[in-house]
């Protein structure tokens, strides 16, 4: 099979572009925060032409599109990570949480609480971007609940979806609370939540 081709210049110069943007924002962002950063600023830091800004993000609210929809990408790779990982589910999602956590740990969580807002309530994304976010996260936690059924490791008094929904929950819980408290703790807190899930969800097989 033959190589894939290589990435043309004018590709690679649009991806140096899209990341020194993104770059220069999330470092005012942490500066300032998101509300009192200037799309001008942002063009300053970065070095560019107002034109090249807006060749790629045809305003503030589509970087932060673009920002948010790179970061749970990531978060997606723990996920995918813990599956490979383990073939215990309660081990599996132990990994997902708790490295999402530790990844958040060292962040300034009021800094990123817009971030947050931004994702589950401002009115900047589609309703196909969250249907699809939505979807994609449901069917990581599907794929450990599944896991657990085959090997008769799931509670039966509840069905799939509903186990799925209350997992869900407590995990954007946490994460949201992470995001309001100070000093949250949320390492801790997620191992607590991944405890009370395991107790919760799993039998042992």
């Amino acid at each position: 099979m033959p190589e894939p081709a290589p990435a043309s210049r004018i590709e690679r110069r649009k991806s140096e572009f899209r990341d020194r943007i993104t770059a220069a924002a999330l470092k005012l962002f942490a500066e300032n925060g998101v509300a009192d950063t200037s799309i001008a600023s942002i063009i300053k830091e970065a070095d560019i032409a107002h034109k090249t800004f807006f060749n790629h993000f045809p305003t503030k609210d589509h970087l932060l599109q673009h920002i948010v929809s790179s970061n749970t990408e990531h978060a997606y790779l723990f996920f995918h990570e813990g599956l490979k990982r383990n073939a215990d589910p309660a081990k599996q999602l132990e990994y997902c949480f708790v490295s999402v956590a530790k990844a958040l740990e060292p962040m300034n969580a009021q800094r990123y609480s817009e971030f947050v807002t931004f994702y589950f309530v401002s009115n900047a994304y589609t309703k196909e971007f969250r249907d699809d976010q939505k979807q994609k996260f449901a069917a990581l936690i599907n794929g450990i609940l599944q896991n657990a059924d085959d090997k008769a490791m799931l509670r039966k008094d509840f069905d799939i979806e509903t186990l799925r929904e209350m997992i869900i929950g407590v995990y954007v819980s946490t994460l949201l609370n992470w995001c309001v408290e100070p000093d949250f703790p949320i390492v801790k807190k997620m191992k607590s939540v991944v405890k009370f899930i395991n107790q919760s969800v799993f039998v042992e097989g």
